[in-house]
């Protein structure tokens, strides 16, 4: 079983060929963005087909269906005729970030599809915790419970999908004790920024709607995704390595079911500022960024530690552990859904050799015998020391074999690694 790995934001029409799918694919993505006319998903999708792909579909004439004049219910009729022969279909775009006050639209269209093409599902995109309209009196958190169980009421839908990017920045007029923030020097170019000092900032509630999302789909029994961060934009600073994975490895860690990257291709200058879209991992001019060989390695570490869920350790039999029954969290953590590490299975503790206590988030799986353990410092490595009453394996990254641990294991910035015990 592979994790369901995507992006937003796909290959321009204008370079689409079956070797740039290959590129895609050689970076670690099974999950292709197809949104183009008709004739041409037809040719993507059977390419995809070829090449072991899957696709998610944005066809142009879901959008006469969900404006819902006469005829709307013929459109989708098409829509689903056309793409019934192609394998490749994973499911059909509908909306991105949509208001509850929408939701009674989405929920007539996809009741519609899941009636008459049931081996497709909806692709719907809700909105992070922070952006969804407040009620007065009523707590942010309760605020985007309410907001999630109207979708679910009124969609019904087969996946649950999610952004929340937490990588800022702001302007500061002195670094002294504070982190810079990674900014291109196009950007800053471009908005005349030069000379000015600028703080990285991690906005909280990162690992709030983790849990929310994650809560959620546990109870209404869907797969859900969470997008990562990869673009730089807005107020949004250009991502490193380390916070890449720290994003990644954060979410795999809390059970997600698929991933996707925002963005794949970079949507180019031609946006009005403050969007200014910097260092995608395709470069608007359709030459790869520094971010495709760092994404192809997290990809793949990201699917070994995902099949490693079900890798029999020695002398054992495989069991079915890719579900997740906790997330504690290790060291100080601001987030209000952030619960504390407490032992678990046959783990005691996790500290620093020096008795210290690290950041870190730790996501135990199946029968708690399992856990992603992943570095919150996605600035620096930091060592760790795991305290357990029986023998305890990591899973080698290199060999993809379970390597004897003695308990004392280096984590690079930001990044996850599955052990057992």
């Amino acid at each position: 079983m592979s994790l369901s790995i995507t992006y937003w934001y796909g290959i321009r029409k204008e370079y689409l060929s079956r070797e740039r799918l290959i590129e895609a694919k050689d970076a670690g993505f099974n999950l292709i963005e197809c949104a183009y006319d008709t004739e041409t998903n037809k040719q993507v999708l059977t390419w995809c087909e070829e090449l072991d792909l899957k696709a998610n579909v944005n066809d142009p004439r879901m959008g006469i269906a969900l404006a819902g004049g006469e005829g709307w219910e013929s459109a989708l009729d098409a829509v689903i005729a056309d793409y019934r022969d192609y394998p490749a279909v994973n499911r059909f775009f509908m909306k991105d970030e949509p208001v509850d006050e929408y939701f009674p639209t989405l929920g007539r269209v996809a009741r519609y599809l899941h009636e008459h093409d049931p081996r497709h599902g909806e692709y719907i995109n809700f909105l992070p915790h922070h952006a969804v309209p407040q009620i007065e009196g009523m707590d942010v958190l309760d605020r985007y419970n309410l907001h999630m169980d109207r979708y679910i009421a009124e969609v019904q839908p087969s996946l649950l999908s999610y952004d929340h990017y937490s990588l800022t920045y702001r302007q500061v007029d002195s670094l002294e004790g504070k982190t810079p923030a990674r900014l291109s020097e196009e950007n800053i170019k471009r908005n005349g920024w030069e000379g000015n000092l600028y703080e990285a900032v991690d906005a909280p509630n990162f690992y709030d709607n983790l849990m929310l999302v994650r809560n959620k789909a546990a109870e209404v029994g869907v797969p859900w995704m969470a997008i990562i961060l990869l673009v730089e934009h807005w107020h949004y600073r250009w991502p490193t390595e380390g916070e890449v994975r720290w994003e990644a490895f954060s979410a795999l860690a809390h059970g997600v079911s698929a991933l996707s990257y925002f963005t794949y291709w970079t949507p180019g200058t031609s946006h009005t500022e403050p969007w200014s879209y910097h260092n995608g991992i395709i470069l608007s001019d359709g030459t790869r960024g520094e971010k495709y060989e760092i994404v192809k390695a997290i990809n793949r570490d990201l699917q070994i530690l995902y099949q490693g869920l079900e890798l029999p350790l020695q002398g054992s039999i495989p069991t079915e552990s890719h579900k997740s029954v906790a997330v504690y969290h290790i060291g100080d953590e601001v987030d209000r859904l952030a619960t504390p590490f407490v032992p678990f299975g046959k783990v005691e503790a996790i500290a620093t050799p020096d008795g210290g206590t690290p950041r870190a988030v730790c996501g135990v799986f199946g029968d708690s015998h399992r856990f992603i353990l992943v570095n919150k410092n996605h600035d620096a490595p930091v060592t760790m020391e795991i305290r357990t009453n029986s023998p305890l394996w990591h899973l080698n990254k290199i060999t993809q074999t379970w390597d004897p641990c003695d308990g004392t294991y280096t984590f690079a910035p930001g990044d996850g690694e599955l052990f057992a015990c």
